[in-house]
């Protein structure tokens, strides 16, 4: 999956983040823990992140 083609603010699984940023999931995890990656937002008993908020990380603007 292109990530060019993401609309802006929808909401992504781990998987597509993981695609995206090019990390593991435990990586992903640790860096939450450190509040050097965004929180997900919980959806039941899923996990989602806002696109815009990693296509900051991948900008390396976050965090702020």
């Amino acid at each position: 999956m292109s990530h060019e083609k993401i609309p802006h603010d929808v909401l992504l699984p781990i998987t597509t983040v993981c695609e995206i940023v090019a990390r593991s999931k435990a990586s992903i995890y640790r860096d939450i823990e450190r509040g050097t990656f965004p929180p997900p937002q919980k959806q039941g008993r899923s996990s989602r992140w806002r696109h815009s908020l990693i296509m900051k990380v991948v900008e390396g603007k976050y965090p702020e």
